[in-house]
């Protein structure tokens, strides 16, 4: 399972196997490092898309299907950048060539678009609040819509019915100014005055008349208003189906989909109490998948020419004056052939005079030492003086751990300071994370 492993992640970094081959073990384990970098993006993108297909459909077999596609788009988008970047032999000159920088800003928009749907996965319950919020101020607008309108209505039956009021009234008080008349009480009311005579004269009958006209104008007034009272009660129950229609029309077709999420998303950003740390999250959660994204590719630009890159300089330097392709592979595999028989050649041997040895230690010492090669092959790394530099030793061997470890770090305190919302775990957070990640890597290289 290693070897297979092994195999996958040198694949997924574009690396070719010959050359690497030809490598020694820190090349192959740098090498299988670019691939794994290359696959996290994809994994992060294999969710975000399923989750942000699955707020559009509840099928599975669709956002595990959608999310599946894209990780490999993802996957072919991010191994292509890494392995058509060629270093040169200074680290400065490829951070600031146009190859570096345009594998860059591919790689940028693809972070960005791997991490917004998965903003909208951290922030998925206060979004599902806000859009329950949203769902409530729609229904209460289309409510108060109506309502205004039935309104309307309503006042016209007030209107029509205060005008049967008013003719009761003014029966009553003509009623009343008719005993005060036959009871001889000199009056004067708002609907007339009486004439003091205690008797059933002329301003008496005069009264009764016109109490009798009210009574009439009453009960025409009463069947005038009623039609219309009754076709206003038609027209607020037909407003009031209306509504509930509606209402039952938005109920239903309210969206809790993507683009509903991100509109939410704004709204959450915009309140003045929690919108500025849903806004710093929001942000710090995109550029920390974006820079997810754009670590294969700078991590390769950032470290030094190693062995596999001289190599590929020089097949490159050879295409054209050399054989061609098909051929310098089967040289390849010759020159492999070659290599692995004489080792065996030379472990036979090995073994044989050890196993048929009598002599002293000494001797077998002096008889071995022909086949074994105790010349150092190359002097990269040297000092004047032949001493290796432990520096740019230390530096070689762990720079490129150091950069990763320190990076993981930063992103993991990140994430306690976003979900505490505590920014003590960045200064002190920062160096406990660096120290765990180094405890583990070191378990892991010795237990590989």
């Amino acid at each position: 399972m290693k070897g297979l492993f092994y195999d996958f992640f040198v694949w997924s970094a574009g690396s070719d196997r010959e050359i690497l081959d030809r490598t020694g073990r820190s090349e192959h384990v740098k090498h299988a490092g670019y691939g794994g970098l290359v696959l996290v993006p994809a994994v992060l993108g294999l969710f975000s898309m399923m989750y942000a297909v699955s707020t559009l459909t509840d099928k599975p077999f669709v956002y595990i299907g959608a999310g599946i596609v894209w990780a490999c788009i993802v996957f072919t988008f991010d191994r292509f950048i890494v392995s058509t970047f060629r270093k040169s032999d200074s680290a400065r000159k490829d951070l600031f060539s146009f190859l570096f920088l345009s594998r860059l800003l591919f790689s940028i928009g693809i972070g960005v678009l791997v991490s917004h749907p998965i903003v909208l996965l951290v922030f998925d319950d206060s979004l599902e609040q806000e859009l329950f919020a949203m769902k409530e101020e729609g229904e209460k607008a289309i409510y108060a819509q109506y309502e205004n309108t039935i309104d309307v209505v309503r006042n016209r039956d007030s209107t029509l019915k205060g005008e049967v009021e008013l003719k009761l009234a003014e029966r009553a008080c003509k009623e009343k100014l008719l005993l005060f008349e036959m009871s001889g009480k000199d009056t004067t009311m708002n609907c007339g005055t009486t004439s003091g005579m205690k008797q059933y004269g002329p301003r008496a009958s005069e009264i009764k008349e016109e109490i009798r006209y009210l009574n009439e104008e009453i009960v025409a007034l009463r069947n005038k208003n009623d039609v219309k009272i009754g076709d206003n009660t038609k027209e607020i129950a037909k407003l009031q189906g209306e509504r509930e229609a509606k209402l039952k029309g938005f109920q239903d077709q309210f969206s809790y989909n993507y683009l509903a999420r991100e509109v939410a998303l704004e709204r959450l950003e915009a309140k003045p109490v929690g919108g500025t740390s849903v806004k710093w999250t929001k942000w710090f959660l995109i550029v920390f998948f974006v820079l997810v994204d754009i670590l294969p590719v700078f991590f390769k630009a950032s470290t030094k020419q190693g062995e596999y890159d001289r190599l590929m300089d020089k097949e490159s330097e050879s295409t054209a004056n050399s054989f061609p392709a098909y051929e310098r592979a089967q040289e390849d595999l010759v020159r492999k052939a070659y290599v692995d028989q004489l080792a065996k050649h030379r472990l036979d041997e090995v073994t044989r005079t050890i196993k048929d040895n009598t002599a002293p230690f000494p001797t077998l010492k002096t008889e071995l030492s022909q086949y074994l090669n105790v010349n150092t092959p190359f002097d990269y790394g040297k000092t004047a003086d032949g001493q290796p530099d432990p520096v740019q030793k230390l530096w070689t061997n762990n720079g490129l751990d150091w950069l990763r470890y320190s990076f993981y770090s930063i992103g993991q305190s990140g994430f306690l300071v976003a979900f505490t919302r505590d920014w003590a775990y960045l200064t002190g957070g920062v160096w406990v994370f660096f120290l765990l990640n180094l405890l583990i890597g070191y378990v892991v290289k010795r237990t590989v």
